[in-house]
């Protein structure tokens, strides 16, 4: 019997490609991170993987930043140096507008650290929005709106089982001063702090470090624990911190009325920071977004719309 080699058999249905360097294309399930060297089998599509943020460890970098905000926006250095870039006047006679100003500042040297701690990362992170645009563009609204609806039941709800009317709903004292602040300042000043810069660092903070790098780190230093503080486990973890940030400085406690509306922002934005890749370009939009609806409902009413105030400052 003739023996005939593989390329020449006529029954194989899919005869072996021809000698020479593999063609590159991704093979769906791959564990790789990259594209899948290998020959490209018959009609088979060549596809692009949504990027995912390859994160490294904890660095010094980071440490600093996280001391930065700390000194700068817990324990308030600024406010020791507020004489040098605010007058004793207005100390002393708009309380508002001096708010607003040791805030503006901080703000500034929080974002300088997380910038250069970031460095390329930040801006490859927004790229995720060339996958699926038709999907990712109309969530950052979507999910504003879902959470505005969602945040209107629930605190009516917790209201009404506490005997509470509409117009007797409370808000935290967070949400009190952002308030009193849209009063005494511009709108232009007020976008630049409570959407530009500090929807950054708080996503720098709880969603990039919290559940991004932090999952990292767990899966190559502890997988056991990494099983259970999963990248999931861990969002909702970050979304109570960054609800409990609120209110740390006020010294308020959270209640079910208070809380709801910064706890369901932090799983909004932790859920999209996930489904996006770890992209914290992704949740700085969302971020971002919600609180210039808030500013311009605020700016326009005059009134916070739903309890759904900025939450930058």
């Amino acid at each position: 019997m003739t023996y005939l080699p593989p390329e020449q058999r006529p029954h194989l249905e899919h005869p072996l490609p021809p000698v020479g360097p593999p063609q590159q294309y991704y093979v769906p399930g791959s564990q790789d991170q990259g594209q899948y060297p290998g020959p490209q089998p018959p009609g088979m599509r060549r596809r692009r993987r949504h990027p995912q943020a390859q994160l490294e460890r904890f660095t010094w970098m980071d440490l600093a930043t996280v001391l930065t905000y700390f000194v700068v926006m817990m324990v308030g250095v600024v406010g020791l140096l507020a004489p040098l870039f605010v007058s004793p006047d207005v100390l002393r006679d708009n309380l508002d507008v001096a708010g607003f100003v040791l805030n503006f500042v901080s703000y500034v040297i929080c974002v300088v650290m997380v910038v250069l701690s970031l460095k390329k990362e930040l801006w490859k992170s927004f790229k995720t929005f060339l996958w699926y645009p038709w999907a990712k563009f109309p969530s950052v609204p979507g999910a504003w709106f879902v959470c505005i609806m969602l945040t209107a039941f629930l605190v009516s709800l917790f209201a009404a089982s506490q005997g509470i009317g509409p117009k007797d709903i409370t808000q935290s004292e967070n949400q009190q001063a952002a308030n009193s602040m849209m009063n005494a300042v511009a709108f232009f000043p007020m976008l630049l702090m409570v959407v530009v810069m500090g929807p950054l660092v708080e996503e720098y903070l709880f969603r990039h470090l919290l559940i991004g790098k932090l999952s990292g780190v767990l899966s190559r230093r502890l997988p056991r624990v990494a099983r259970v503080l999963n990248p999931w486990v861990l969002m909702v973890i970050a979304a109570v911190a960054f609800c409990g940030l609120h209110f740390i400085g006020s010294g308020e406690v959270p209640t079910l009325i208070t809380g709801t509306p910064y706890l369901l922002m932090g799983i909004s934005f932790g859920t999209g920071y996930l489904l996006s890749g770890k992209s914290i370009g992704f949740s700085y939009s969302m971020h971002a977004f919600s609180n210039l609806m808030a500013l311009i409902v605020g700016y326009a009413l005059g009134t916070d719309l739903l309890g759904w105030g900025p939450v930058g400052a």
